[in-house]
């Protein structure tokens, strides 16, 4: 479906044309169904008005239905919007993106450093932190890097040296 408003044809023109058919169509069908059968009618003319009431409500059915069709549209471009080009919009999708992450990750960081000042704090000053980018567990260097993965810490960031755990003591 081409959601796109400029390039369509005007959506209100649409419904005012479907609205006509839908009013011209009930019209028909109340004049047909009013038209008085005289003595003389045969079984032709009885025939003829029972073919056009049917094919009246047939158009009826239609326009309504079309009529349907276009509220739905309407409503999805009023819900929705308009559909895009592929890539229009992508730049500014993508620097949208960018700054909502960074600000969560200054926001993570932020609070996992509260975090580590408090547990410091409670324990009065024996706990040792290293900071590293949230993206995960860095790799210790030097003599604990030797020890392997039992030398790492579970938190971000955190490791103890000669044991398990994210605490160092000094």
């Amino acid at each position: 479906m081409d959601r796109d408003q400029n390039a369509s044809e005007n959506l209100f023109d649409r419904e005012n044309k479907l609205i006509a058919e839908i009013l011209s169509g009930f019209r028909g069908l109340i004049k047909h169904g009013a038209d008085r059968v005289s003595s003389t009618a045969s079984t032709g003319q009885a025939a003829y008005n029972s073919m056009a009431i049917e094919i009246l409500m047939n158009g009826l059915t239609k326009s309504t239905e079309d009529l349907l069709g276009l509220t739905r549209q309407l409503r999805e471009l009023w819900v929705v919007g308009p559909l895009k080009k592929p890539g229009e919009g992508d730049d500014a999708v993508q620097l949208g993106v960018q700054q909502d992450a960074t600000a969560f990750f200054s926001l993570m960081n932020e609070m996992r450093r509260e975090e580590r000042s408090a547990a410091a704090q409670e324990t009065g000053g024996c706990m040792t932190y290293r900071e590293g980018p949230m993206e995960g567990v860095p790799m210790p260097k030097g003599p604990e890097a030797v020890a392997g993965p039992a030398a790492q810490g579970s938190g971000a960031g955190a490791a103890r040296p000669g044991g398990p755990g994210g605490v160092g003591r000094g």
